[in-house]
């Protein structure tokens, strides 16, 4: 019997004169239909003086645009249909979205469409929105866990722009000129810049021909390039900020592989049975066991250049240190052998929850919208399923000796005072 894969069987990609791709996955099965358009935009694109810029801009396309001139007419134009909509803006990507009965999916075409080519740019609402950003940030400083995942990254690639807080700092932000803002979009919203992603009960002709009306004339131009990984240098591993909190929040990271290296498959698989799930490594030793957490768990990053292993834990002040040498211990017990029917287990889980994913228009239209940006090709989940199964066990060792070794680790951690005593000592 043939694999299950709809999108292998429905998504068609369509690239229009200017530059612009549009992917298009029919799922005649739903009711729903989501529209993405993903930008180039995001902290690797920006100069130090520009530190949270492409945060900025994502706000900004939200207050009004040339046939829907107010926040509030773009806002009733999605919600009057029962729909939602948003954007997010990360290291190398933005997006916006909208998911909508698939009734209004052309409507919304032309909703998102209008707000990325021809945005009011109000400079009297952009001050307005200088303090909602603001805001923003202030309410960073009362996620410790957040601050945490911010302050590794920070660590793991200091002073650059993929260590930077994607929606840069109070001083950055209220430096940031409207000049700035509307020539850091003239120079990256472009087509070739650009993928439209649409997922749900709709027609690929249907929406190529709303995409050559609403964006077809949209002019051709080179966008403004992102900024490389520089090498690390030798430098802090550990970084401890002071905080009056409950718990002491830490991060401990190891620099992995790009988006793009074969090898990204079997780090995934690593974090699967390391730290993701109740049934993980982490989860069964930390809190069952040794009730030393409520929350622990792993995850990788993988960028154009550059990516991370990050396993974050909350946990007493007081028994910090302990339990980041019992994370340190957990992912050195990988290289002592990892039994087949565990990898098994992985393999199984990883899959089963791609394939889950895979039943919301959203998921769909970010599978396939975020890959063509950013690798200028998409595999279908049959083949990362492949590629999972693939994965050996001499594989998963090879990866664990090579990457995830201590003398490669970094530590963040937030918390009271002294709660980070010792932590240098581990590494």
């Amino acid at each position: 019997m043939a694999p299950y894969d709809k999108m292998a069987r429905y998504m068609r990609l369509t690239t229009l004169s200017n530059g612009l791709r549009v992917a298009v996955d029919e799922m005649p099965h739903t009711r729903s239909a989501t529209v993405s358009i993903y930008v180039g935009a995001g902290s690797r694109y920006e100069r130090d003086e520009e530190a949270g810029l492409s945060h900025f801009l994502e706000h900004m396309l939200f207050k009004g645009a040339s046939r829907r001139p107010t926040a509030r007419e773009i806002s009733e134009a999605i919600e009057s249909v029962g729909g939602i909509h948003n954007a997010a803006t990360d290291r190398e990507l933005t997006v916006y979205y909208a998911k909508v009965p698939h009734t209004a999916a052309l409507e919304t075409i032309d909703i998102l469409a209008d707000m990325v080519r021809d945005p009011v740019m109000d400079a009297t609402e952009l001050e307005k929105e200088r303090h909602v950003i603001l805001e923003e940030l202030a309410s960073v400083e009362d996620s410790p866990g957040e601050l945490a995942g911010i302050l590794i990254d920070e660590t793991m690639w200091p002073q650059q722009p993929l260590g930077r807080n994607v929606g840069g700092t109070p001083e950055s932000v209220s430096a940031l000129p409207h000049a700035a803002v509307v020539a850091y979009f003239a120079r990256q919203y472009t087509p070739a810049n650009m993928v439209l992603s649409v997922a749900g009960a709709v027609e690929n002709d249907a929406v190529v021909g709303a995409a050559e009306r609403w964006l077809g004339e949209m002019p051709a131009r080179q966008a403004g390039p992102w900024f490389p990984v520089r090498a690390e240098t030798a430098g802090e591993r550990v970084a401890i900020r002071e905080k009056a909190t409950e718990q002491a929040h830490i991060c401990i990271a190891y620099p992995t592989v790009p988006l793009d290296h074969p090898d990204r498959f079997a780090v995934d698989l690593l974090s699967t049975l390391l730290g993701e799930g109740m049934s993980s490594r982490l989860f069964l030793e930390l809190r069952e066991e040794r009730a030393l957490v409520y929350d622990v768990h792993s995850y990788p990053s993988e960028y154009r250049d550059a990516g991370s292993f990050t396993i974050y834990a909350g946990c007493d002040p007081e028994t910090l240190a302990e339990t980041a040498e019992a994370i340190l211990e957990q992912v050195e017990g990988l290289l002592r052998g990892i039994p087949e029917g565990e990898i098994q287990k992985a393999r199984t889980m990883t899959r089963g929850r791609i394939q889950l994913r895979m039943e919301d228009s959203r998921a769909v239209a970010g599978w396939w919208g975020s890959q063509y940006l950013l690798l200028d090709e998409a595999l279908p989940v049959d083949d990362v399923a492949d590629r999972i199964d693939a994965v050996t066990a001499d594989d998963l060792l090879r990866i664990a000796a090579s990457l995830l070794s201590r003398d490669r680790a970094h530590i963040a951690a937030v918390g009271p005072a002294g709660s980070g005593t010792g932590l240098e000592a581990l590494l």
